[in-house]
């Protein structure tokens, strides 16, 4: 199928306008049935564009900040998702914002997925903002993972599971949202940056979708995808 790439002439201009989808989502989520609800990915990459989302004049007491996928450690650890968006949109959050964790502490990251699942079940997300890997992972969905399946499973019932990817870097025992639960958003933000990730991305169409799992967000039956890209 055809990709809807949409090309920044910089990085900078690439936060700038993922900023203003994330912004424009929430507002007409909120116009719509009064609240919003958007789940983003965590990393460097996405991380001035949710400074830019937090210094935008919103009605953040109606916004739940979701995350796609999260490390098995606390918030407190350099390498927690739910740490960086924190920091990122801290003045969302003084101003009312409502996050969802997906961490918990628990014996196993199973069990923290157990408890996610009761949090997440419930949640339709307006805008899920996600990134991609070299290797064509996203989420934390990585090739060879240990519960990849279970992820990727469009016939599960789960929102939230557990995975094991020893190449994942931060954490080898990851939580991530599952296809189901992507599937429920209303859109999709995939922001990648550099030439090598797109020509990963305009290739993984042909690829089996355990090698490239990016490949399950390009492809019916996924919601609308927006690919915004930087070199």
């Amino acid at each position: 199928m055809a990709l809807n790439i949409t090309s920044f002439a910089s990085r900078d201009a690439l936060m700038r306008g993922t900023a203003e989808r994330m912004a424009d989502s929430v507002r007409a989520a909120i116009a719509a049935r009064g609240e919003a609800c958007i789940a983003l990915s965590g990393g460097s990459t996405p991380e001035p564009a949710y400074r830019l989302l937090a210094a935008t004049p919103l009605d953040w007491p109606r916004v739940t900040i979701a995350l796609v996928d999260e490390r098995f450690v606390p918030p407190a650890h350099p390498a927690s998702n739910q740490g960086m968006i924190e920091r990122a949109l801290a003045p969302a959050f003084a101003a009312g914002a409502k996050l969802a964790p997906l961490f918990c502490i628990a014996e196993t990251v199973e069990a923290a997925a157990a408890r996610a699942e009761a949090l997440y079940a419930p949640l339709r997300f307006d805008l899920a903002v996600m990134g991609m890997g070299a290797d064509g992972h996203t989420a934390s969905w990585f090739p060879g993972a240990e519960g990849l399946g279970a992820a990727l499973d469009l016939g599960g019932g789960r929102s939230v599971v557990a995975v094991q990817a020893t190449q994942a870097g931060g954490a080898a025992e990851r939580l991530t949202l599952t296809r189901p639960a992507l599937f429920r958003a209303s859109a999709l933000l995939l922001l990648i940056t550099g030439a090598d990730k797109k020509a990963v991305l305009e290739g993984a169409a042909g690829q089996p979708l355990p090698e490239t799992p990016v490949r399950a967000l390009i492809e019916p039956p996924a919601p609308p995808v927006e690919v915004l890209w930087a070199a």
